[in-house]
């Protein structure tokens, strides 16, 4: 299929990726949907070559590392002035196959409606057996992470498109507190077939009173980073009065916190790694 005649285009920020995201572009290009790609580890020319050689592949880069922020505002913004109405946005280490790019473009196309209220759905399969036993398609959420995300690109423009002022952390908590301030929801949709977001995580298992918990060790520069990041959007939501907002994020630092005090002390006392 002509990426002219696709109504979804496809989004990544990319930092030193592998072999098998690569592999995910080729496959999103042979099927037809046009690609931006922001390079955050430009030194690397694995992804700019591919590009290059590549009709549907747009790439950019600023020189350097500039974070998340910017580098959605910037392929989020190409692609509007592309005329797309919609980017699917993926993590580099997100897996994703043919199945799962049909069924969002196939869900968006079907429901023009989301457009009107949305800012974004976020497509997973966290609860892929339960939800559809339920009935469940699209639920609002409060705070979604950005892999996965389908962004109305119109309803982006009108709010500003992502706050570049934020690196890593937090950067899609604040993307979602600020759709609510601009009167647009977030939704999950939680039966997304062929998709993974932990396969390819780094996470380590640690074994947990006889379970087995993925936890992934940050440094310490991360952590202040990601605890000044939440206290900072914990008070904007205080300043527009987003109260519940301001619960649910101090809940995830807190056990983001939390999480990370448990896998030093389980690194202290050398409990093995399954």
């Amino acid at each position: 299929m002509n990426a002219s005649n696709r109504k979804v285009a496809i989004g990544f920020i990319v930092f030193y990726p592998g072999e098998k995201f690569i592999n995910r572009i080729i496959l999103a290009e042979t099927l037809g949907f046009k690609i931006y790609i922001f390079d955050n580890s430009p030194k690397n020319s694995m992804v700019r070559d591919l590009c290059k050689i590549k009709n549907n592949c747009n790439y950019f880069s600023c020189g350097k590392n500039v974070g998340i922020g910017f580098g959605l505002s910037c392929i989020c913004a190409q692609a509007y002035y592309d005329s797309y109405p919609a980017l699917l946005y993926f993590d580099q280490d997100t897996i994703f196959n043919h199945n799962t790019l049909d069924f969002i473009e196939k869900t968006f196309i079907e429901n023009p409606q989301f457009a009107q209220r949305y800012s974004a759905i976020v497509f997973n399969s966290k609860k892929y057996i339960d939800d559809k036993k339920k009935n469940i398609f699209v639920k609002d959420v409060l705070l979604a992470i950005s892999s996965g995300s389908l962004f109305f690109l119109d309803n982006l423009n009108k709010s500003n498109w992502h706050n570049e002022k934020y690196f890593v952390d937090c950067v899609d908590y604040e993307f979602c507190l600020r759709s609510n301030i601009n009167n647009y929801k977030i939704g999950e949709c939680s039966i997304t077939p062929g998709f993974n977001h932990e396969i390819e995580q780094p996470d380590l298992g640690y074994s947990l009173f006889g379970k087995t918990r993925l936890i992934r060790k940050y440094s310490s520069r991360r952590i202040i980073s990601a605890t000044i990041s939440s206290v900072r959007l914990i008070g904007v939501s205080i300043k527009f009065r987003k109260f519940d907002y301001s619960i649910e994020i101090f809940r995830s630092i807190a056990l983001y916190l939390w999480w990370q005090l448990i896998v030093r002390i389980i690194n202290l006392f050398g409990i093995r790694e399954k």
